[in-house]
């Protein structure tokens, strides 16, 4: 039986173990924070209409997303699924390449062009951006398939998530002053302004998002999902989607 913290007046029921019971879904427009435990320390956000596994039915959910991690969301937030009810590993993400244009006032530069599933991630980005008070300079975003880029700093991909709209290129700006790729190399660091730091610190500490600062070849102008390691299969599926669109 799972034992109630102090001072909360949750309904807790019976640990079922680490085997998922059911699916969830989370309901609130603007994301449920992850907590390590009941009334707990936030360990992670789950976007809107993220899927997780409920682990345990209580008050507070004990939940898995797709990242792998397991903490407690409060049940009021979140809409429970029927059980066997399945998803790809990336969630609800569909094998199709739908491009859609993404636009958000802390972005600004090249018109943004991504796949549809890459949208919450745009948001994250957001949303990182107006806590350190920076906006993004964005340069590329969907690329051609031929791989060119005019400008290209580092060579491109082979296999690149901007050839499934799921990367940008950027440069960074902060009080009137534009921090280009030279400026934001891991040898600058010292030398860049806190709220800079503290941008790529949110980026690096994401589940989901790469900074490609990171990158054994660096590309600090990068962000992308990772979605061609973390699930070539739709990947793939995307990629060749777009393909086909395109000799239709």
């Amino acid at each position: 039986m799972l034992k109630r913290p102090k001072n909360d007046r949750s309904t807790w029921s019976v640990n079922r173990g680490d085997k998922a019971m059911d699916k969830g879904r989370v309901k609130s427009d603007t994301g449920l924070n992850l907590r390590d435990k009941p009334n707990g320390h936030v360990i992670g956000v789950l976007r809107h209409n993220e899927e997780v596994e409920l682990l345990d039915e209580v008050s507070f959910f004990r939940v898995r997303n797709r990242a792998g991690e397991i903490g407690y969301v409060h049940g009021d937030y979140l809409e429970q699924l029927p059980a066997g009810t399945g998803t790809s590993a990336a969630g609800t993400w569909s094998p199709h390449f739908e491009p859609v244009t993404y636009a958000n006032a802390r972005f600004v530069g090249e018109k943004i062009r991504v796949d549809r599933d890459f949208t919450p991630e745009l948001d994250k980005i957001a949303g990182f951006a107006e806590q350190t008070d920076l906006q993004i300079w964005v340069t590329s975003s969907i690329r051609q398939l031929n791989n060119q880029v005019n400008g290209a700093i580092v060579k491109p991909a082979a296999k690149s998530c901007h050839h499934i709209g799921h990367a940008i290129d950027m440069n960074l700006l902060y009080r009137n002053e534009l921090y280009n790729s030279k400026k934001l190399r891991k040898s600058h660091h010292p030398k860049l302004p806190g709220p800079l730091l503290d941008f790529i610190q949110l980026l690096r500490k994401d589940a989901t998002l790469r900074w490609g600062g990171d990158f054994t070849t660096e590309d600090p102008v990068h962000i992308d999902d990772n979605l061609y390691n973390r699930d070539t299969v739709l990947y793939q599926a995307k990629l060749d989607n777009r393909v086909n669109r395109l000799n239709a």
